[in-house]
């Protein structure tokens, strides 16, 4: 596998030469849509980023508590994928074990909206205690399912057409997304339904538009895939782990980039409750920023689609860290332009746009080289290895409440290093391979692959990043 490879041509774009499709392509394609669609806007409803924090903060929840509960949802998304990666391997057909953790996932909403419905919130602790349970048991299983999930996904199509399905896919969610955060915004004011209720009405909302995207899983066609032969022992599986990590330097320094680039969660919970606690914004405008958030995804899903497509997984990850470093940076700016509380309830909403641009890359940008890198033998292996490693980043989301709560609440030195830190990950970036360019087999039939040395500028980079986390970790004390 080589080093690195030319960045001057162009990956070949869509429509270049006659390429067979996989059967059932064009079913596949809009059922994989509609899942993709409806869960978006099940999503929009309660969005981990707007309504749950905003309903953690009327909870009374301290900044530490969200941030754990943020860590939480990215952990249990991630960290039980190895173990699924495992069970799988040997598996031809992956449908079945989506459907299973995501229908037991998707009904922790349902019973989280009667919990809130039978004790009108009370006590909070207690509903703290049941957003807690529910929403691990979310996350956990829509995490075991999404590795069967992005198989499906690989098979069913090809990589030249990926960029079309996200786009799609993230097109039609945002537009009924626009109007759901609309419909969000009215129910969490004085004129929707009173409180907790208007909650539990927003949970009830996204139950019932996950399990449309869950029928529409259940109608994707799938033949058998390659397999290994048997499910290999722990004694087997974890040092194939390690002759991953060991041979595929490409793919080492694929996942450095990743974690560094996951710096940017440190503030992800946290712009919501700046806008409640800090500027004093009302509650409801956490439908508002649902629906603007969404035009910044419907825009970046075209944009990011067609980088995909026409550039490959490196040029769309590069595109995305300058735009993913800018949302701390704006989220301190706008209230220092804006003084007019109304307008400032407006302008402020350009930090979820570009939240949402950048939740539009992940797919294409960084998802899409795991896809496209691994071979179909070892795919599930990868993306069970790239999640549970990445499952670190879901640390950064308690750093960032320690942070405020070791600097008195100080938003501006938590947003900094938010921001620095990000684009520590620009350089290392550099450094990625194009998958579309290399022709893979499995990584652990090759001979062993020599060690890359850093180069300067991510050695620079890496010094950069662990001054401005020795920096936060010392601003308490000085």
């Amino acid at each position: 596998m080589p080093d690195h490879l030319d960045r001057e041509a162009p990956v070949e774009p869509l429509g270049a030469g006659r390429l067979l499709m996989p059967a059932g392509y064009r079913r596949n394609f809009w059922c994989l849509a509609m899942d993709f669609g409806f869960f978006g806007i099940g999503m929009a409803f309660f969005g981990p980023s707007t309504v749950i924090p905003s309903f953690l903060t009327a909870l009374g929840a301290s900044s530490a508590l969200i941030g754990f509960l943020s860590t939480l949802q990215r952990a249990g998304w991630l960290l039980p994928q190895l173990v699924a990666a495992r069970y799988l391997a040997n598996k031809p057909l992956k449908k079945p074990f989506v459907l299973v953790p995501a229908g037991i996932s998707r009904s922790m909403i349902l019973l989280l909206a009667l919990a809130i419905l039978v004790t009108r919130a009370r006590p909070p602790g207690l509903i703290i205690a049941i957003i807690t349970l529910a929403l691990a048991v979310f996350w956990i299983g829509d995490g075991l399912g999404s590795l069967a999930w992005f198989d499906l996904l690989s098979r069913s199509i090809p990589a030249h057409r990926r960029g079309r399905l996200t786009s799609t896919g993230q097109i039609f969610s945002g537009v009924f997304s626009f109007a759901a955060g609309f419909g969000v915004e009215w129910i969490l004011s004085d004129r929707g339904p009173v409180y907790p209720i208007n909650y539990a009405t927003l949970f009830l909302f996204g139950f019932a538009l996950l399990t449309i995207s869950l029928a529409a899983i259940s109608l994707i066609t799938e033949s058998k895939s390659r397999t290994a032969e048997k499910v290999p022992s722990w004694q087997e599986y974890l040092p194939q782990l390690g002759r991953v990590l060991k041979r595929d330097h490409a793919f080492r320094r694929y996942l450095l980039t990743r974690q560094v680039f996951g710096l940017a969660g440190l503030a992800g919970p946290f712009y919501i409750t700046y806008a409640l606690d800090q500027l004093k914004l009302p509650a409801y405008v956490a439908g508002r920023y649902t629906s603007v958030g969404v035009i910044g995804g419907i825009i970046a899903a075209a944009l990011f689609g067609w980088l995909y497509e026409r550039y490959g997984t490196r040029v769309a990850s590069q595109v995305s860290i300058p735009i993913t470093a800018a949302i701390p940076v704006l989220a301190l700016l706008i209230p220092r332009w804006i003084s007019d509380p109304t307008w400032l309830a407006w302008g402020y909403g350009l930090v979820f746009f570009m939240n949402q641009a950048s939740m539009s890359s992940f797919l294409p940008a960084w998802t899409g080289f795991v896809l496209e890198w691994a071979s179909d033998i070892d795919r599930p292996l990868y993306v069970g290895l790239t999640n549970t490693l990445n499952g670190i980043t879901a640390l950064f989301a308690t750093l960032g409440g320690l942070i405020l709560q070791w600097t008195g609440n100080d938003y501006q030195i938590l947003f900094i290093i938010t921001a620095v830190g990000t684009m520590m990950a620009l350089p290392l970036s550099f450094g990625l391979p194009e998958p579309r360019r290399t022709e893979q087999d499995s990584v652990l039939d090759r001979a062993s692959m020599r060690t890359p040395h850093l180069h300067f500028l991510q050695r620079l980079a890496l010094c950069s990043l662990l001054s401005i986390i020795y920096s936060s970790f010392s601003i308490r004390s000085s």
